[in-house]
């Protein structure tokens, strides 16, 4: 099974060797064969989670910690929709990168339910005390319900702190409002006024207060799934924003255009609802054609998003030679210019045979045999691509893209 999503730590390879080594066994020098295996993941210099918690709420401020809890959501969401259950999902198996994005790891206690499953049952009990479901640890019983139980104490631990059982809501939001205005650096961050501020936060700790409760409810029944818990943060999220609004005038505000698409009709139209900031990392799967597109992105309002896969869902179309590549976009990295072809493949008139991308500091690509009619698009001006729209359905019919254009609005 091929796990590749944002909020997962990435797989980079392994190594695997074998020795003959001389024994002893029963009075005889024997040849015996040492096996060693070892995993390959890609390496997070900012560490674990567990090093920002303490007995008070977490002690990044708050914008980190609402993208670190909707990251960690969306990566439990994309495990629960392939069947797999982390089992051991607590502060520590959750690493940060270089721009404090979190993502999942430590696969060793998961397990994957088989197709129509919902549970399975279990003799021994392992995992970290404190953040294992009642179910689990009385009757062995392990369900998706499991790893969101962990995930509402991870969640109730960064917002309200590890000694938080007294702690009222009013309490918390109290906190969090007394150490916004002991951070000035965060108010011009956000170019707006405090009030606007603590509007948006007051909302994010609010909803994140909710979930936590009803994730560590004692009846599993009763815990939400992964797809009602973003969409609690998505109505939050919207609800903020008819709320506040734009960007006040005064705090200038980057233009964005989009170009395309290009390619064929087929398929459904795709696009994406937030106003794209930044692009992190785009997908890929291609073979003779492009197969599919994903992409990682941050909106205007600081919050995270994982689109896609577009196209064959992850490879699986039946054709032979398939690649798969994520390319992730360092802190420094942005995306300036996209190429690539689109023309007919078997019984379709057009879709895209081809991409590759160029950022300011490489080129990835070319992806696909490229054959059809050429298409380029180059952000001028120091301009970057930070978002993909277009058309999909068993292969990935047109690409168009979102460019940050820099021109301020004052």
């Amino acid at each position: 099974m091929n796990i590749r999503h944002h909020n997962i730590v990435l797989f980079v390879g392994y190594c695997a060797e074998t020795q003959e080594v001389v024994v002893r066994q029963e009075g005889k020098h024997i040849f015996a064969e040492k096996r060693e295996r070892l995993l390959c993941f890609e390496y997070l210099h900012n560490g674990s989670l567990h090093k920002h918690l303490t007995a008070e709420p977490c002690g990044l401020p708050w914008h980190i910690c609402y993208q670190i809890i909707k990251g960690i959501c969306l990566g439990l969401h994309y495990l629960h929709d392939k069947n797999i259950i982390h089992l051991d999902l607590k502060p520590d198996n959750i690493l940060l990168d270089d721009d404090m994005v979190p993502k999942i790891t430590d696969f060793g206690l998961s397990r994957l339910l088989g197709n129509g499953k919902s549970h399975t049952i279990t003799q021994t009990r392992i995992g970290t005390w404190g953040y294992m479901a009642p179910e689990y640890l009385d009757d062995g019983v392990i369900t998706m319900k499991t790893d969101i139980y962990s995930l509402g104490v991870i969640i109730r631990h960064m917002v309200k702190g590890r000694n938080s059982a007294d702690t009222t809501d009013e309490e918390v939001l109290a906190n969090w409002l007394i150490r916004l205005e002991k951070d000035p650096s965060q108010m011009m961050r956000q170019q707006t006024t405090r009030l606007l501020f603590e509007t948006e936060y007051k909302e994010q700790i609010k909803a994140c207060m909710d979930i936590s409760w009803r994730c560590t409810l004692r009846k599993p029944m009763d815990r939400p799934t992964t797809q009602h818990i973003l969409l609690t943060l998505e109505e939050t999220e919207a609800k903020i924003k008819s709320v506040v609004g734009p960007t006040p005038p005064n705090a200038g505000q980057l233009q964005i255009a989009k170009f395309g698409p290009w390619g064929g009709d087929g398929g459904k139209t795709r696009d994406i609802r937030m106003t794209p900031c930044h692009l992190h990392s785009v997908t890929i799967s291609s073979g003779t054609i492009i197969d599919s597109i994903g992409f990682s992105f941050t909106d205007h309002y600081g919050q995270h998003h994982t689109t896609g896969p577009w196209g064959g869902k992850e490879g699986t179309n039946k054709f032979l030679f398939l690649f798969l590549l994520q390319i992730e976009l360092g802190p420094s990295e942005f995306l300036t210019g996209v190429s690539g072809t689109s023309g007919p493949f078997k019984n379709l008139t057009n879709v895209v045979t081809s991409l590759t991308f160029v950022t300011n500091t490489r080129s990835y690509g070319p992806f696909g045999k490229g054959r059809g009619t050429p298409f380029h698009i180059q952000t001028q001006n120091n301009g970057r691509i930070v978002g993909f729209f277009g058309r999909s359905g068993q292969y990935l019919y047109a690409i168009g893209v979102y460019t940050n254009q820099d021109v301020l609005q004052i």
